[in-house]
């Protein structure tokens, strides 16, 4: 896994009007609770794809 260009690090900031590691922190937990909700509503609809295609 690669990490982030400075320049979006910066966007981050600024976009999410991050002051303090509190900010930051509540920014990321975020970020990763959507990613992850995204992840298994990807595989949900893989698995159920599949489930169809055995019947």
């Amino acid at each position: 896994m690669s990490t982030l260009p400075k320049e979006v690090l910066r966007n981050m900031i600024n976009d999410g009007n991050l002051k303090t590691a509190g900010d930051l922190h509540s920014y990321l937990k975020d970020m990763f609770k959507d990613a992850l909700q995204e992840m298994l509503e990807a595989e949900l609809e893989i698995e159920m794809v599949r489930m169809q295609r055995e019947l």
